[in-house]
């Protein structure tokens, strides 16, 4: 086998399968007739978002959890209604639901569903109310903040939708789109293993979907050249930021593209600390060179086990026996002049 066909093959094992995303579907829909059916809610209608809608979901490792986010767009207007004021609506009809019951954080509820009895599904619901609820095409606003920290809460304008038909349409469909997709998963998988998800430490997926797809190179046939492709073009948006206790700090800014109605100055990476942000750097760094080494590394047994070091045990290592069979059986082309090339 090829390294091309050794990633094909870790992409499977990594990208969230169909049954997972059925089971998942089917949570959201019980929580969504549970909310139509309280008389303490304006109607709404919902749109999934984040990775499940934008088919870039991977399955979980270290202690994650499964998870589908959905925005619910309420048929009222902002100024009828305080940021909290339908969240904690929801909390409260959500309440017992689940053993977890339902947490409110800053963008959305959280439902958390156990399997085996450990905490393995959770659905986000996100709420969004208009502007003006009867014209469909004006402003959304994201109700962020909770209760706990009132200094935080606040309307803030947002476009999930258009943040989705961005990212899913930004490139044609065919080839491209979806070796895109492999690299964004591969991307992630990545970054599942080096960082925590505690926190702020680990840098947002969305962010990192977006800079890849804006300067997305395909190179078909060759997942390993355009993963590192992908990689060098967020490592080299990294500015520095200041010098502080002996070091160099740096940043790196993604703002909502221009042309989606998001607040100005929205920065996928805002949460991220110059110390977090600088530790993202060099970990980048440190794939770009582990990604050159692959590719100068001749023998295909060693360039999977540099991989399986990046990417964990999901990346096999194919066992010698079937990588000389495949050698023994090759025939070099042969040129026109009777020479073998």
């Amino acid at each position: 086998m090829s390294i091309q066909s050794e990633f094909l093959n870790f992409y499977e094992r990594i990208k969230l399968d169909y049954e997972v995303n059925a089971e998942l579907a089917d949570k959201r829909d019980i929580l969504l007739g549970i909310l139509r059916n309280s008389d303490r809610l304006p109607g709404f209608d919902e749109y999934n978002q984040g990775s499940y809608s934008m088919h870039l979901g991977i399955e979980p490792t270290d202690g994650r959890e499964y998870d589908i986010d959905v925005g619910l767009r309420f048929n009222a207007d902002k100024d009828d209604y305080e940021p909290m004021e339908i969240k904690n609506i929801i909390a409260n009809i959500l309440d017992g639901h689940t053993d977890y019951g339902a947490t409110i954080k800053k963008p959305c509820v959280t439902v958390t569903y156990k399997k085996d009895g450990e905490p393995t599904y959770h659905v986000d619901l996100v709420t969004y109310l208009y502007e003006d609820h009867t014209d469909k095409e004006s402003q959304l606003y994201l109700a962020r903040g909770k209760d706990s920290k009132p200094e935080e809460i606040k309307w803030e304008k947002s476009d999930p939708v258009g943040l989705v038909d961005y990212i899913n349409h930004k490139i044609d469909k065919g080839d491209e789109r979806d070796q895109f997709r492999r690299v964004i998963r591969y991307i992630k998988r990545w970054k599942n293993r080096r960082f925590n998800s505690q926190g702020h430490a680990e840098p947002a997926s969305i962010g990192i979907t977006l800079i890849v797809v804006d300067n997305f190179v395909a190179c078909l046939d060759d997942d390993l050249g355009a993963l590192l492709a992908a990689v060098k073009s967020i490592q080299g948006l990294f500015k520095i930021e200041k010098f502080e206790d002996d070091r160099w700090l740096y940043r790196l800014k993604c703002p909502m593209p221009s042309i989606l109605k998001f607040e100005n100055n929205t920065d996928a990476f805002e949460k991220m600390t110059d110390i977090q942000m600088t530790d993202f750097k060099e970990k980048l760094e440190k794939l770009i060179r582990d990604l050159e080494a692959v590719q100068g590394e001749a023998d295909e047994i060693e360039q999977c086990k540099k991989l399986q070091r990046i990417f964990g045990e999901d990346f096999h290592v194919p066992e010698a026996k079937n990588i000389s069979k495949i050698q023994h059986d090759y025939i070099p082309p042969i040129s026109a002049s009777g020479v073998m090339n």
